[in-house]
């Protein structure tokens, strides 16, 4: 072997060496995305690993003045978050974050969204119905509630978790939470991702397709 054909042999293993690296990295990434299960969070009561948490069911009205139900996400995956339509600082962030949502899944009846008000001595279905034309939301696929401010609450803290602080939705209690929840087709809790991140709503965007893979 002369000087010049060990040079190419050399070459080509130094770029062999190069690019083993990168195809691994690639490989991890859409192993990652595509087989990695996301976790199961909630609590309950039973010490079996696999009954997980499903979020209770509840019965509010939504924009149209209409009962909106656990039936509106049976079999569906779904997200939820807190707001309230007087906010100005993170509550018009997080709903055009889920705008995105809403885009990325556009026409797909297996992903629905729906916004729970913290507010609805105020958020009237009326006050709502204004509020989700503004952020063009499709009322099929994404839910303005409002109701019973203790049934809210309580759902907020006992079915999906949003918040750590304690209370009974009378007068003084309010919950002011960044958070999307994220739930599978069979009410089990996903994902947690902060609603005025853009990077994080990304990643549910993923995380919902990557549920969508599974049974």
């Amino acid at each position: 072997m002369n000087s010049q054909q060990h040079k190419y042999r050399n070459s080509i293993l130094f770029s062999i060496m190069l690019a083993i690296p990168f195809c691994l990295f690639g490989f991890y990434t859409w192993y990652s995305n595509n087989y990695t299960a996301l976790p199961y969070y909630g609590v309950t009561e039973s010490d079996d690993t696999k009954d997980h948490f499903i979020v209770p069911a509840f019965n509010f009205v939504n924009q149209e003045e209409t009962a909106v139900t656990n039936a509106f996400v049976k079999d569906k995956i779904w997200v939820a978050d807190y707001f309230f339509t007087t906010c100005s600082g993170t509550c018009p962030i997080m709903t055009n974050n889920l705008q995105l949502v809403q885009q990325a899944f556009a026409g797909d009846e297996a992903v629905k969204i729906i916004s729970f008000t913290v507010d609805p001595s105020r958020d009237s279905a009326t006050v709502l119905n204004r509020y989700a034309s503004a952020h063009h939301a499709v009322n099929s696929q994404w839910q303005f509630v409002t109701g019973n401010k203790k049934e809210l609450y309580a759902f907020a803290r006992r079915g999906l978790f949003v918040t750590a602080t304690d209370g009974d939705g009378g007068s003084n209690d309010f919950i002011h939470s960044e958070s999307l929840v994220l739930m599978d087709k069979h009410g089990h809790i996903r994902g947690y991702y902060k609603g005025t991140d853009k990077a994080q709503v990304e990643q549910l965007i993923k995380d919902i397709q990557h549920l969508k893979k599974e049974n």
